[in-house]
């Protein structure tokens, strides 16, 4: 990508922003767009040249496939809102306690139409995946994934690796043939970074769960503190552990969107308390991680936020650029140090060098 596609692609992402340079609009190529979907932000970018009254100044093309793009998430939304409330009747009687995560939450948090998702994350403890899992299956879920539009069911293997390396399940599936969701995908999570037996942390936000009002109904999800500080624990689980960068899922655009979109407009006493909470919980540093990262890629004028982040890694710079493999417990690191180039990198994978081992628990 060009200079001046990249700054476009971030502009178009950065839904925050109070203005927007339309001479950028000259560099509206097939390039920019593939990026725009390709990291889920095509129905943002949409939103905002809406926004600032630009939709017009984009070439045909450009624009058409952005509003496209919009009209049926608008249209997979309502999809996915019943969705939403399926799940939470069908658990109303199971013992255990879980959040929906993620997309069940944010999807009424954005303006409406930008956020999309495409499956349902739950938290829950180890003890609990096989209750939730049972729940599912009864209900005709099959672990998988999909493959030329069927449901693939996963092998014992793939079940027992991704619980091992990546502390979630694989997704359990069903065909629901609705509105722009042929499937329903429910992925549930019970660790918060790689080690799955880790379980500290998340029974402190278990513990904590809340219950919001969502579309006409109620949903059972993490405190808003908590809520942030699962999402940047997420992002650092796949940002850095090797087998997500190897899927080139590490680094997209719409988990660090969620970021951004929730600590934009957070004054100094919020980002302290939330640094307070995430000190807490141990994961500080993740969280300055996140913030990190993020502001390098949208047009971000918390400064506070960022400032303090950095300040929290000033001992340890190299965590921001440093990847894990769970399998082997190969200690990874980034040669390029940019996050900005790192994100557009073809192949980051390329970018990393081994410098050592950690010991997998």
């Amino acid at each position: 990508m060009t200079k001046k596609e990249k700054e476009l692609f971030k502009s178009l992402c950065s839904f925050k922003a109070a203005t927007f340079d339309k001479n950028l609009l000259s560099a509206a190529t097939p390039t920019v767009l593939g990026q725009l979907f390709f990291n889920r932000m095509q129905t943002v970018a949409y939103g905002v040249l809406k926004k600032h009254d630009l939709l017009k100044k984009a070439n045909r093309e450009f624009r058409n496939s952005l509003k496209s793009a919009y009209e049926q998430n608008i249209e997979k939304n309502r999809s996915f809102f019943w969705c939403v409330q399926y799940l939470e009747d069908i658990f109303k009687n199971c013992s255990c306690k879980y959040a929906m995560l993620k997309g069940a939450y944010l999807c009424k948090a954005y303006p409406d139409g930008f956020r999309t998702s495409n499956d349902i994350d739950l938290l829950v403890r180890p003890k609990d995946v096989t209750e939730l899992g049972n729940t599912l299956l009864s209900e005709g879920f099959i672990q998988g994934n999909i493959d030329d539009g069927k449901i693939k069911p996963a092998t014992r293997r793939e079940i027992i690796e991704s619980k091992m390396m990546r502390g979630e399940t694989v997704p359990y599936i069903k065909e629901i043939n609705l509105p722009e969701m042929k499937f329903l995908e429910v992925d549930i999570n019970f660790s918060l970074d790689y080690k799955p037996g880790n379980t500290e942390l998340l029974d402190e936000m278990i513990n904590n769960t809340v219950v919001e009002e969502f579309k006409g109904f109620k949903v059972r999800t993490l405190r808003k503190d908590d809520f942030f500080i699962h999402l940047c624990s997420h992002l650092y689980k796949e940002a850095a552990t090797l087998p997500w960068v190897e899927m080139t899922r590490d680094m997209t655009m719409y988990k660090y969107a969620d970021i951004y979109m929730l600590i934009s407009d957070s004054d100094e006493s919020e980002i302290n308390f939330l640094f307070k909470r995430a000190k807490e919980l141990g994961t500080e540093k993740i969280c300055a991680f996140a913030i990190i990262q993020m502001s390098k890629l949208f047009k971000f004028g918390n400064s506070y936020a960022v400032s303090a982040a950095e300040e929290i890694l000033n001992n340890d710079p190299k965590f921001i650029h440093t990847v894990i493999s769970p399998k082997d417990g190969k200690l990874l690191i980034f040669t390029e140090k940019d996050i900005e180039k790192r994100f557009f990198a073809a192949n980051r994978k390329s970018l990393l060098k081994e410098v050592g081992r950690v010991e997998i628990t």
